[in-house]
């Protein structure tokens, strides 16, 4: 039991730190996350300098670098339905196209794994189909909200230049609430499941109203809320007080 129990909150630790930010962060050797893979790629010309990838231009090709592609999507992973930002390089995108044709994207949840050391230039990730999505479960992951990536990467540069953190311009601040349009959203769907359901809620983000959940979780709230509405029947109302000002 003991061992179990090592392995068990191995994982969750790993999970955790994955799920810092806007990034999935397959930091290590052997690291695996299972995600779903959500909208449109968005592709970029970078180049390789300073330990970091910068946008190709007409300077850097007047200097002599030559361009690779780096590819960014969206993904869910697939045990909280976060979505996250991950970047790979087009020997990846490749193998991709080749899973997305063979097995489609909507329907799958697919392992990928991280094989090669932190910093290891001679890293590769290999993606595997893990599991085939229920019906329901496409049209969870496909209401997901994704994140606008060209903003996103427009964001990190406009940080980069300025010299500020790119968490701070492209995630929301620790303390910074959930939308207000996202919280009556759940309010609204909350409302019509017994109230059992709405402790299970508040339990979960360790909150007493809905307008307390900081905005870095308001989709994986959101999620949650999707999961108790099918979970529950909706013939049972519960009291406002959780959903006042």
């Amino acid at each position: 039991m003991a061992s179990n129990m090592w392995e068990q909150t191995a994982a969750m630790a790993k999970q955790h730190e994955q799920q810092g930010g806007a990034w999935l962060k397959l930091a290590n050797d052997g690291d695996i996350a299972v995600v779903v893979f959500l909208g449109e790629p968005h592709p970029r010309e970078v180049v390789f300098l300073d330990n970091k990838f910068v946008p190709f231009d007409e300077k850097l090709k007047a200097q002599g670098h030559k361009p690779s592609l780096r590819v960014a999507l969206n993904v869910a992973v697939y045990g909280t339905r976060e979505v996250k930002v991950m970047e790979q390089a087009s020997t990846f995108f490749t193998n991709l196209l080749q899973v997305r044709a063979k097995y489609g994207l909507e329907t799958w949840a697919f392992e990928v794994k991280r094989h090669g050391a932190a910093k290891d230039p001679k890293t590769t990730y290999s993606l595997l189909p893990e599991k085939q999505l229920s019906p329901a479960e496409v049209t969870d992951f496909q209401a997901l909200r994704l994140h606008d990536l060209p903003k996103l990467y427009a964001a990190e540069a406009a940080a980069a230049a300025s010299g500020t953190s790119p968490a701070a311009t492209s995630s929301p601040k620790a303390g910074e609430p959930v939308d207000v349009k996202l919280a009556q959203g759940m309010a609204t769907a909350l409302k019509a499941l017994p109230r059992e359901a709405v402790d299970r809620f508040l339990q979960k983000f360790g909150v007493q109203r809905i307008r307390d959940i900081p905005a870095s979780k308001g989709e994986l709230a959101r999620a949650f809320v999707d999961s108790l509405v099918a979970e529950y029947s909706a013939e049972s109302v519960v009291d406002v007080d959780p959903f006042g000002p």
